[in-house]
């Protein structure tokens, strides 16, 4: 946590558009999105980057203070009885390789806390990012329905692993890009349903599936392109002065792509999903990071500020998808393209 001083120094540079890194209050990071798509125009696809995925996408920062990598794998499933017709994705987060402190749910590691208490933590965190993926971004993240291979039978299973291997703030946003960057590579072989002729032991011809190996012809799932990205919107406030005789209106500010030393003095931080349209697909808000001596009050916000967050977001949302389009690199020397930058496994 930082200290008052920190805290203030923090709030007014931000308060004055020239945040700590050098950034403006709207300014994204360079990011770098990297994965196994080809850009060559050629009939012939290339192989998915990482070897046993169906897909696959990395997102880092220069100097590797951020690195978020996302694997799909893809397997022919029943359907759930509750939607037999749709296909369907699984999402696991694993913040095991940098330790936590993903602060998500506000709440920082303790440098002498115990080693259950930090595993408990990290848990809390890999379970909290999972959940507002899966309810900012899964929902509207394919066309569940083009994931049938035969309605009723057997439908495609997506199963998604986020693996954050640093973090320096804004967790939730960069795994959102490395998930919607791992599906639209994604590469679905073509299947069909045949019938083998012979009868079963119920009187009726057995079905099967046969499974094109022809790598040219896999497609990449329907709707990957329309996948919506999270933009946290963090908000910081002036902190309390003892000296002042009575309360006063402070001065707040919305910023985007928070740092971890800027989370920290968050009073509140409002996750809003849009999709490459400009559509809203969900919004959750999260309590701030920091206490009441160094910022203020919990997750609330003044209402003028609505009107700055909805902007920001808008504003950002639309950046961001640029941003993706401007750093996408592409790679055609097969997985070890992803891994090779030295990764630090602890």
């Amino acid at each position: 946590m930082p200290t008052s001083a920190e805290a203030s120094y923090v709030v007014e540079s931000c308060l004055e558009d020239l945040r700590i890194d050098g950034r403006s209050r709207n300014e994204y990071r360079p990011y770098t999105v990297t994965n196994g798509q080809s850009s060559s125009t050629a009939a012939q696809a290339q192989a998915p980057s990482f070897i046993l995925s169906n897909g696959s996408s990395r997102v880092h920062l220069p100097g590797s203070t951020t690195e978020v990598v996302c694997s799909v794998k893809a397997d022919l499933v029943h359907p759930s009885p509750s939607k037999p017709n749709e296909g369907m994705i699984e999402l696991n987060v694993d913040l095991s390789l940098c330790g936590g402190g993903g602060s998500v749910i506000g709440v920082s590691s303790s440098v002498g806390a115990a080693g259950q208490s930090q595993r408990r933590q990290q848990r809390e965190e890999e379970s909290q990012i999972a959940s507002l993926l899966q309810r900012l971004v899964l929902p509207h993240a394919l066309n569940y329905e083009k994931l049938a291979v035969w309605p009723g039978k057997y439908v495609w299973r997506l199963a998604v692993d986020l693996v954050i291997l640093r973090c320096d703030g804004c967790v939730l946003d960069t795994s959102s890009i490395a998930l919607r960057e791992a599906l639209r590579n994604t590469k679905l072989p073509k299947v069909q349903a045949v019938m083998d002729g012979k009868e079963s032991n119920e009187g009726s011809s057995k079905n099967d599936l046969v499974v094109d190996g022809d790598f040219s012809k896999a497609r990449s799932p329907a709707g990957a392109d329309e996948c919506p990205l999270v933009v946290t919107v963090s908000v910081l406030s002036e902190p309390f002065s003892i000296t002042e005789a009575e309360p006063r209106r402070r001065r707040s500010v919305t910023i985007i792509d928070a740092r971890t030393e800027e989370e920290a003095c968050a009073s509140s931080r409002i996750c809003v999903s849009a999709d490459p349209t400009g559509m809203i697909c969900g919004v959750h808000t999260l309590g701030g990071s920091g206490t009441d001596e160094c910022i203020g009050d919990g997750s609330s916000i003044p209402l003028a500020m609505l009107n700055d967050v909805i902007g920001a977001a808008g504003s950002a949302s639309e950046n961001l998808f640029n941003l993706t389009k401007k750093t996408f690199s592409t790679n055609g020397d097969g997985y070890g393209f992803l891994l090779r930058s030295p990764f630090l496994v602890q």
